[in-house]
């Protein structure tokens, strides 16, 4: 194979791979910061008890669902349709507490049909407001899925699975 031939070919390859990823719709760097500052803030809302902030992450119809584990709040499965009834919930589950604090692993990010789904995993400490110095901690994960509305993003459909608890 000639010189010539062979970079008119690594330059097909080359233009291949990176209008297929174009098209693919990749997140840019931004976006991913963008998301990751989504998942910050859900821990800083419900942990500074600002419904307001935890509110604006979520699209109005977002669909939620709990799985606990079977030594934390029962081990019911919850689900919610629509951010009212989702951010009710919380706010009612964080009123028995005096502090929490979220910790969140790095978000694990893949775009696909225009969604991104983040997986999260979270340790999230939950300190009674009435029990001094009692506390309960839950080990699980998230797996939220958001899209990019009017250039913000927003979590359409989220899970919370417990993997364990104290």
């Amino acid at each position: 194979m000639t010189l010539t031939l062979k970079k008119i070919l690594l330059t097909l390859i080359f233009l291949t791979q990176t209008m297929g990823n174009a098209m693919a719709g990749d997140l840019s760097a931004n976006d991913k910061f963008e998301i990751i500052d989504v998942m910050n803030n859900y821990a800083k809302g419900i942990d500074t008890k600002n419904y307001d902030l935890f509110r604006s992450i979520f699209d109005d119809n977002v669909e939620v669902n709990i799985i606990y584990d079977s030594s934390f709040r029962s081990g019911e499965p919850v689900s919610f349709d629509g951010i009212d009834s989702w951010v009710e919930y919380v706010e009612n589950a964080i009123s028995e507490y005096r502090t929490t604090q979220h910790m969140l692993g790095n978000p694990l990010i893949k775009f696909e049909n225009g969604v991104a789904k983040a997986r999260t995993d979270l340790q999230a400490t939950h300190y009674y407001k009435d029990k001094d110095n009692e506390k309960t901690t839950l080990w699980g994960y998230y797996d939220t899925h958001m899209v990019n509305k009017d250039g913000s993003w927003k979590i359409i459909k989220h899970t919370l699975t417990s993997i364990g608890s104290n």
